[in-house]
């Protein structure tokens, strides 16, 4: 009888920790040729594809020069870069006042980036392609097409190297975190406002292709200690010659904040990164913890016990 209850509880603890599966707070392929939805003061439309159009979407706003818009329905999404100067491209995964929060142990944010390069990339030594994903306090929210400003951003980013056929800086792949969380600063202009927490890849390594998919993945859980574990990484066939470029990190959330409701990409003009990036996806998880849910399997265990 012991045995067959614990074989139960066994098999009930898998099968309720298995229903804490991922939920799709943007998943945006865009279908309807649009970058604009849902516009401002909603920004995301957070798990309900509220327009019925097949995508779970956010809204996408362009800073600087350049294009940015959907090549058509199902897309993808293009940014041109028109010269040496940088364009940003900003969307907000949720509304204000909604941010994915990693309230409890276990709890994770998985942010999937899924794109291609082509056109002209001039020979350099920078890390001019930038990404971030932060929590945005509600006055630098952009409503229109607009690079946000200066504010006390809490977060962390990628600071990479594009360059013709190999790498040419010695950290091609580097993740940051916010020096100053409390500071008002420009969110990924300025080197300055970034400390390393780790990097990956190596000089003279084989850089970016045209006409390869990449697909850049940052996963954030908070852990039983308070501290976060961050994965971050770039696959592609042939980057750094093995496919893989990845950097995982572990210490206390930066500034505190267990919040986030920002991705920003920032490449810095056509003479540091590619000319054309083509997004094919952009997707935004959650991952509640599965320990409730287990407990929840153990509890409804207990009373069906109790009632024999």
């Amino acid at each position: 009888m012991r045995k067959c209850i614990c074989i139960n509880v066994f098999l009930l603890i898998c099968m309720t920790a298995g229903l804490a599966m991922a939920d799709d707070i943007v998943n945006d392929t865009w279908l309807d040729g649009t970058r604009t939805d849902p516009v401002a003061p909603t920004y995301s439309e957070m798990g309900v594809d509220s327009d019925a159009d097949g995508d779970i979407e956010s809204a996408w706003f362009r800073g600087g020069t350049g294009t940015i818009d959907p090549v058509g329905a199902g897309g993808p999404l293009r940014i041109t870069q028109t010269s040496a100067s940088s364009v940003s491209l900003t969307s907000y995964f949720t509304p204000e006042g909604s941010e994915l929060a990693l309230s409890n142990p276990g709890d994770s944010i998985r942010l999937t980036w899924g794109f291609k390069v082509s056109g002209q990339l001039a020979a350099n030594t920078s890390q001019g392609f930038r990404l971030a994903v932060v929590d945005s306090p509600a006055a630098s929210r952009v409503s229109t097409d607009a690079t946000p400003g200066s504010a006390a951003y809490a977060g962390y980013s990628l600071f990479m190297n594009m360059n013709p056929s190999t790498f040419s800086h010695n950290s091609p792949f580097d993740l940051r975190q916010r020096t100053d969380p409390l500071t008002a600063s420009a969110l990924l202009s300025a080197s300055a406002s970034w400390t390393s927490l780790g990097v990956d890849g190596t000089n003279g390594n084989a850089s970016y292709a045209s006409g390869v998919d990449y697909t850049f993945i940052m996963e954030l859980t908070r852990r039983i200690d308070g501290n976060l574990d961050i994965m971050a990484s770039m696959a592609g066939i042939g980057l750094d010659g093995t496919g893989l470029m990845q950097v995982n990190y572990t210490g206390a959330p930066n500034g505190g904040s267990y919040a986030f409701d920002t991705f920003q990409l920032r490449p810095d003009g056509y003479d540091v990164a590619w000319e054309v990036f083509d997004t094919s996806v952009f997707k935004v998880e959650f991952i509640p913890e599965p320990a409730t849910i287990a407990l929840l399997g153990l509890g409804l265990l207990a009373i069906r016990r109790n009632k024999k």
